[in-house]
């Protein structure tokens, strides 16, 4: 995450007589997630932001949440993600150290990734590009086409691997599908193209 002392902005705490003091900064956020790219990009991605003390235990800064569901009335919807749902919940952790208890507030953010972007730019042409890499085949083996066609499509496959993973993050805990779906026609149509090759050379 970003360092959080940029993101705040000049605000003034307002502090009632029976001692609770309600702070509203302006801030901006980044936290980091676990993400699950297996059905990229028909995804849907949860994450959690945990706010709380780590210094003061729960009789000395008490954190609680003002409502359950969140304020959504300024909230400016996203191209590339839809919000599903947001979960509020107050926890109060203990540890064997301490009789204390350290109270924290979390948020759990369920958001799904919009596919129409990749339809167009990532998946049609994906499936077109299969089709053309069958369709090789079809074409008499000494025909200039045949080796040209077969050398597009590679090259084609090769480009869209990495478009995919320019828009996916860096992570090995999970293989997508679409990268499967890529690879699996790519390496077939090499193997054989090579097999057809050696037969024309046998007969």
């Amino acid at each position: 995450a970003d360092d959080f002392t940029t993101g705040y902005m000049q605000s003034k705490a307002m502090v009632s007589s029976d001692g609770t003091v309600f702070w509203p900064p302006p801030a901006k956020l980044r936290s980091s997630c676990k993400i699950d790219i297996t059905y990229f990009p028909f995804d849907d991605q949860m994450c959690k932001m945990k706010f709380g003390s780590w210094i003061y235990d729960g009789f000395q800064v008490d954190v609680t949440n003002r409502s359950a569901d969140v304020d959504l009335t300024n909230y400016v919807y996203s191209g590339e993600w839809d919000l599903l749902n947001i979960k509020v919940i107050r926890n109060e952790v203990r540890y064997t150290c301490c009789k204390e208890h350290y109270p924290d507030v979390t948020f759990t953010i369920v958001i799904r990734r919009r596919t129409l972007y990749y339809l167009f730019n990532i998946i049609f042409p994906c499936l077109w590009l299969t089709i053309l890499s069958l369709l090789g085949f079809w074409l008499p083996p000494d025909s200039g086409e045949k080796i040209t066609l077969g050398i597009t499509v590679l090259l084609a496959f090769s480009v869209f691997m990495l478009l995919i993973a320019e828009n996916m993050p860096a992570t090995s805990e999970f293989v997508p599908l679409i990268g499967k779906l890529i690879t699996t026609p790519f390496l077939l149509f090499l193997l054989l193209q090579v097999l057809l090759h050696i037969l024309t050379l046998l007969v």
